[in-house]
This record gives C-alpha cells, sequence and structure tokens, in this order.
C-alpha cells in the first residue's frame, strides 16, 4: 500500500492580541521537488558509485527514499503547543 504525500499543510498562531491563520497548498511545491529529483540524480549516483568503496554509497543512494517516506508520513500529523498566553497549531493533511 502506498501511502500519498500531505496535500495541504495548516498553519494557526494566536496570542491574546492577535490570531492568525494560514493553509499552505504543498500539492504546489511537488513539481519542483520533481524537477530538482530529476536534475540531481546523475550527480547523485555517479557520487553513490564513487562513494560505494567507503561505504558512504548505499546511505547516499538509499537517503532519497527513506526521505520521501518521512515526508509521506507527516499525513495527518496535528501538532498543538500552547501556553497560557499563545496557541500554536500545525496540521498536515
Amino acid at each position: 500500500m502506498m501511502t500519498l504525500p500531505p496535500t495541504i499543510m495548516r498553519l494557526r498562531i494566536q496570542t491574546d492580541e492577535r490570531r492568525f491563520g494560514l493553509w499552505l497548498p504543498l500539492f504546489l511545491i511537488w513539481p519542483l521537488i520533481a524537477l530538482l529529483v530529476v536534475l540531481l540524480f546523475p550527480i547523485v549516483l555517479i557520487l553513490g558509485i564513487l562513494l560505494w568503496p567507503t561505504g558512504w554509497g548505499k546511505p547516499l543512494l538509499l537517503g532519497g527514499p527513506a526521505l520521501l517516506r518521512v515526508f509521506c508520513a507527516l499525513r495527518g500529523i496535528e501538532i498543538n503547543v500552547e501556553k497560557p498566553t499563545e496557541q500554536v497549531f500545525i496540521s498536515f493533511r
């Protein structure tokens, strides 16, 4: 089963005097990330081959898929930090 990455990040900051909310559409940065991955893939592949004898090649080549799994695991997480006078809420959907 494939886990999809989050599409929207919701940020809300609240103090006694002010309340600020922001919805960030994360799906708009997916094409930029895909372009960056395509551009960096040949460099990472060459570095992975060159660094394989030192033991750094395998972690370098497996770092990309690991970062993707961490990014996809953010979907559904909610972070709520409260103080008596302030509140910060972050949600990934």
